[in-house]
């Protein structure tokens, strides 16, 4: 490494005062799946997790958090767009994107935990939080765990809202292994993204970028190898996951959206649980897979914009 072009990745590093870091993508990738056309600055933070995230705008503060093996360029589609008349925030977990990933066992405990912390640091001690997938459970635990912190909150087909299957249960802790989840993920990786949405690559230009970022690696396949080893242990975490009880409890209003075509997060077991919720409006999405942000963006930005300005 260059003591004069010091390196993230493959990215160039720009010192900038406040204790962060400018990544530079111009030339290359420093994730798998990150989409080199995401409008806005990305910072590193100065801190533990060495936290990659962006903060544009002014206004009532919309934090995003990305599901598991996601970043902050997932929300490509929509924070630009929130970001005319509000301050948009989002983060790179730990263990996920650009921020860094500790060799360690990695729960939904430890990634609320970072979230939390990162909302401190960045002087947020009010926000509508957007999670998607896994994240929607970071969201949902650190509402729970801070419940004066969430000013709403929105859901895309997260976990925890029904039991995941019992085999799926038991099964985790036998096949949940990063000795095999990576050889199983070089191989499989079309066939997951074809699970994920309705529309394929050739009809929905979305999902064709999407796509073509999700398949990129440096040679080796250090992002992936990086995915095996954070995803063995955080999705035997997410396995268990079940916020049945604590929804009555929830204290912020509430936008489920899910697509009715959702093949990991099933709807039928989320609806149930959509009840369970004091303040919550819902929202089903036909035709459309996991990953509604990227297949109906449109749909989706409107939707929460309609959601930021109803009642609190």
């Amino acid at each position: 490494m260059s003591a004069r072009a010091p390196r993230i990745g493959n990215a160039r590093r720009v010192e900038e005062p406040g204790g962060r870091t400018l990544l530079d993508q111009s030339g290359a990738m420093v994730s798998m799946g990150r989409s080199r056309t995401f409008p806005f600055p990305q910072w590193r933070a100065d801190d533990p997790f060495g936290t990659v995230y962006f903060d544009e705008g002014r206004g009532r503060t919309v934090v995003f958090v990305h599901g598991l093996g996601g970043n902050i360029t997932h929300w490509e589609s929509l924070a630009p767009e929130l970001a005319r008349r509000h301050r948009v925030v989002g983060l790179d977990l730990v263990g996920c994107g650009a921020s860094r990933k500790p060799h360690r066992d990695y729960t939904v405990g430890l990634l609320r935990d970072h979230l939390l912390g990162f909302l401190a640091d960045r002087g947020i001690s009010r926000a509508t939080l957007v999670g998607h997938s896994l994240g929607g459970a970071v969201c949902l635990s650190a509402a729970l765990a801070r419940p004066d912190l969430v000013d709403r909150m929105v859901l895309i087909g997260a976990p925890g809202l029904a039991p995941f299957p019992r085999w799926m249960r038991w099964g985790a802790p036998l096949v949940l292994r990063e000795g095999l989840l990576f050889p199983a993920l070089q191989v499989g990786a079309n066939w997951i993204l074809d699970n994920v949405f309705v529309e394929s690559a050739t009809v929905n230009p979305h999902v064709r970028h999407f796509r073509e970022s999700s398949l990129r690696d440096d040679p080796g396949y250090p992002n992936l190898r990086d995915f095996a080893r954070v995803s063995a242990t955080l999705c035997r975490d997410a396995v268990g996951l079940d916020y049945r009880g604590a929804l009555p409890d929830l204290k912020a209003p509430v936008l489920a959206i899910w697509g009715d075509a959702d093949r990991l997060t099933a709807l039928p077991g989320a609806m149930a649980s959509f009840r369970l919720i004091p303040r919550v409006s819902t929202a089903v999405l036909k035709g459309c897979g996991h990953m509604p942000m990227i297949e109906r963006p449109e749909v989706v930005l409107d939707l929460i914009r309609r959601f930021l300005v109803g009642p609190a």
